[in-house]
């Protein structure tokens, strides 16, 4: 029973920890505890001899654990967040409100791989995916922001001005007998502008309210 309490208690612990504790089991079997613990345990008599090590020196040895796992894309390209910096920069704003650090851009994730491909002479297959890139622009201080809708302008400067001369034309073609005024209310759709479609962009953009998607033009002619 005490050896399954040693090898369920070495299990929980890792690293230098574990190493140590294998070493103090071993040191308080005596003269062929290492032996013992190989046979019994379970144990690696080379992670034992570095326990052992540890509790001599008083000093934890690394651990090869921060050199596992995959490795972060700018480690195998190293130049890669100053080149995704070197087009994005240009192109970033900002925050209008003055209220944090953070950049606006108008180039977005998909853009700037394929601007790393066209321009710096990366090939697609060495580069990460567009999510990653994202995450990479998130992390350097680049974050999306919502389209604003720009609120109508009802009413120029120049509409008082327009009807007073409009009224003005009335007022002659009605006093003289030998002018015949018809009125023609003419109405056509212009499209004007960009509207909100619900995206996003990473730079602060004003877009048309979308209810207000045509200029009616009402044309008035005089005879």
């Amino acid at each position: 029973m005490r050896n399954v309490g040693y090898i369920k208690t070495a299990q929980k612990l890792k690293g230098s920890d574990r190493r140590q504790f294998m070493a103090e089991v071993v040191k308080t079997l005596g003269i062929g505890g290492q032996t013992f613990a190989e046979r019994e345990l379970g144990w690696n008599r080379r992670t034992i001899r570095k326990g052992m090590g540890e509790l001599t020196s008083g000093q934890a040895l690394e651990d090869g654990y921060h050199r596992s796992g995959r490795k972060r894309v700018e480690e195998k390209l190293p130049n890669l967040l100053e080149d995704i910096r070197a087009l994005v920069e240009p192109q970033a704003q900002t925050d209008p409100s003055f209220k944090s650090t953070r950049l606006y851009s108008r180039i977005s994730a998909s853009e700037v791989r394929r601007q790393l491909i066209e321009q710096k002479g990366y090939h697609p297959e060495e580069l990460p995916s567009e999510e990653t890139i994202r995450c990479r622009l998130n992390e350097m201080g680049y974050r999306l922001k919502r389209v604003v809708k720009a609120k109508p302008q009802k009413k120029i400067p120049e509409t008082d001005a327009i009807f007073e001369q409009i009224h003005s034309v009335n007022q002659q073609a009605d006093a003289d007998p030998q002018t015949l005024r018809i009125s023609m209310d003419a109405k056509v759709a212009v499209k004007v502008g960009e509207f909100d479609r619900g995206g996003k962009t990473r730079v602060t953009t004003i877009a048309l309210d979308p209810t207000f998607r045509t200029l009616k033009c009402h044309i008035e002619n005089f005879i």
